[in-house]
Order: structure tokens, then C-alpha cells, then sequence
């Protein structure tokens, strides 16, 4: 319970949407289950709080519980998984890395799913191997992202 916050004075529905995720989050991790699937996590909450949700659940994944996360947020998926399912129609149709499954173009076009700037500025400046930038780029993001805490 320590790691889930619960603000007070705050008026914006976005604030009751965020304690609400909590309650229910925390309500079933009194179970102690290996597994957590979460719906869009992170929907409707800014930036600071996407990162203490994120940062929550980077630690219980550490702690040994496996997630899985529903989005549709790309830059999410880029930033926080290392392994990708897209289920396009009721069937999968990738099951990868975050990035090898954004630089795939007929992927990213048969599921509808948007193209990363990362991934456009590769394209923009002939990188051979747009994968690799995104990879790196995700890497040292990571990194960097770990001396905030």
C-alpha cells in the first residue's frame, strides 16, 4: 500500500479515475497473485502520475509478478514492456519486441496501430536499420529514466 498513492485535494475526475485504479489495484494485490492484467493503466493521467503507475508496476514486476498490460499506447509499450502481443480481429498476429513490432510497417498497418516519431525519423534519415534505433534509443531511455527515481 505504501507504493500507491492517494492525493488529496483534488477536484479533477481525472484525480477520482486515478484513486479509483488504486483501490483496485491494491484490493488485489492483498491476494498476492502471480499475474495482473491490467486495461489501460495509465488512461487519462499525466505525466507525473503515468510515471508513478508505471514505476509501481515496474516494481512488482521485479518483485516476481508477471503483467499484462492492455493499451493502446505505443509509446507506453515502447518505454515500460520487452515483449509485444498484437491481436488483431481475434487473432494474434505478432508476439515480439516492443520495437521490432513498431518498425514493421505491413505490421503496424494490418493492426491499425500508429508509427512512433522514433520510428519516423529513422525512415527520415535512412537509418539501415530502424529496429536498432528505436532499441537504442528505448535503452538509453531507460537508463536515464532510472536516476530519477
Amino acid at each position: 500500500m505504501d507504493c500507491i498513492h492517494f492525493g488529496t485535494g483534488q477536484s479533477q475526475p481525472s484525480a477520482l479515475d486515478r484513486k479509483k485504479k488504486s483501490v483496485t489495484i491494491a484490493s488485489i494485490l492483498v491476494l498476492e497473485p502471480e499475474i495482473l492484467i491490467l486495461d489501460e493503466p495509465t488512461a487519462g493521467q499525466d505525466f507525473k502520475h503515468y510515471t508513478e503507475m508505471m514505476t509501481f508496476l515496474e516494481q512488482l514486476n521485479q518483485q516476481g509478478v508477471t503483467i499484462f498490460m492492455i493499451t493502446h499506447d505505443m509509446h507506453l509499450m515502447l518505454e515500460y514492456t520487452t515483449r509485444t502481443i498484437v491481436i488483431s480481429d481475434g487473432e494474434k498476429i505478432a508476439d515480439d519486441t516492443p520495437a521490432k513490432v513498431l518498425t514493421d510497417q505491413l505490421l503496424v498497418q494490418k493492426a491499425s496501430l500508429k508509427e512512433t516519431s522514433l520510428y519516423e525519423l529513422a525512415l527520415k534519415a535512412d537509418w539501415p536499420n530502424p529496429n536498432e534505433l528505436v532499441d537504442r534509443f528505448i535503452e538509453v531511455d531507460r537508463k536515464e529514466r532510472m536516476t530519477w527515481l
